[in-house]
């Protein structure tokens, strides 16, 4: 087996792993090979608290070995060198006095050390900085090395561009499948719902999850409100505020509150300018709140505030197969400024799909 091969074997063995069961924790696959370079042990890390990859993949190759003294380990994401739920990993490697460890990417935790260890302990070290392996821990990169969420925007629009009518009307622009796809595959895999007290009104929005059975699951929800307007009594029967028992609702706002908030509401303050919120001022509070990873669901002014803020990180797009053919509709994108050409944000393909007659396309802003 050649090294891209084991290397690409750790990142696919990695992706078993549902993201639900680990996060914050990244994806992580491991494979060790004997000296005729044939695979004895493989794993990946498959739960929040529980064994590391590289545990599974020494646990299977002693199965067949209990020398290890030439083997190599390949490993998608740098190990573990430091106590956290689970003992180090590197410490684990120097006990079977494992001959090589090949690194596909270095952990950004700061915590980790595990190169210079292992190296200390005579243990041979190569590390590839594989790109794939990289944007496979995407959100978990942004976490650690810009200290916020990981932010996705969801739109959807007709062929033009417009996510609603003259009259604000959005209902419905995607089809059927399109909505359901966004609740099995985009709302069920955050950790909370970022919108606009604008939204949740306009559009009576609970944000729960719909699932394909039918079965309705609660959602974190976090909403902009700069002067706390939902908490006016003439709101408080809106679906948002459905009695929740495993999720809460987090109110963004330029002032302490000075009243009582309702059951499972809470407030975080924000600075705003004359654009909206400065996510900068939140951000890494939303973070230490255990919100890694959330997806954006509101108008153009929002998903074009995060945009020109520099803190989208991926873009799913939904575009039906209709046109309104009106300057008036309201645009998918766009703050009221100038920009230059030479200032387009660019973005990276992920991947499309067609979903009924609406195609979806998935974009990615920031390279980590």
């Amino acid at each position: 087996m050649k090294k891209n091969e084991a290397i690409d074997y750790c990142i696919n063995l990695a992706k078993n792993a549902i993201e639900n069961d680990i996060r914050p924790n990244p994806f992580v696959g491991a494979i060790i090979v004997d000296q005729a370079n044939q695979v004895i042990g493989e794993g990946f890390h498959q739960k929040l608290g529980g064994p590391h990859a590289e545990v599974y993949a020494i646990e299977q190759a002693l199965q067949k070995t209990t020398d290890l003294s030439q083997a190599t380990l390949y490993v998608s994401l740098e190990p573990c060198s430091h106590f956290g739920k689970t003992p180090p990993c590197a410490d684990l490697i120097i006990q079977h006095k494992i001959k090589k460890v090949v690194i596909a990417s270095l952990d950004p935790n700061p915590k980790v050390a595990s190169v210079e260890k292992l190296m200390a302990a005579g243990i041979e070290v190569e590390v590839v900085n594989d790109s794939t392996a990289t944007l496979l821990n995407a959100g978990f990169f942004t976490n650690q090395l810009k200290k916020r969420p990981f932010y996705i925007l969801k739109s959807a629009s007709t062929i033009d561009g417009k996510i609603a009518d003259y009259a604000k009307n959005s209902q419905w622009i995607s089809n059927a499948a399109s909505r359901q796809f966004v609740h099995d595959h985009l709302r069920s895999n955050v950790d909370a719902i970022l919108t606009t007290y604008k939204t949740v009104i306009q559009d009576k929005a609970s944000l729960t999850i719909r699932n394909t059975e039918g079965g309705i699951q609660e959602t974190n929800v976090i909403i902009i409100d700069k002067d706390l307007e939902l908490l006016e009594k003439q709101y408080e029967n809106l679906p948002i505020f459905y009695p929740r028992s495993l999720s809460k609702i987090i109110l963004i706002t330029a002032h302490t509150p000075s009243i009582q908030l309702p059951e499972n509401v809470e407030c975080i303050t924000g600075l705003f300018d004359e654009q909206g919120l400065l996510f900068s001022s939140v951000s890494e509070t939303i973070l230490e709140m255990g919100y890694y990873k959330i997806l954006t669901e509101a108008g153009s002014q929002l998903n074009s505030s995060m945009i020109h803020q520099n803190i989208a990180d991926e873009l799913y797009w939904f575009i039906a197969p209709s046109i309104l053919n009106d300057l008036n509709a309201l645009p998918m994108l766009g703050l009221d400024q100038f920009c230059a050409l030479d200032k387009k944000v660019q973005l990276s393909l992920i991947e499309t799909k067609v979903i009924d007659e609406d195609v979806l396309l998935h974009y990615r802003f920031n390279q980590i």
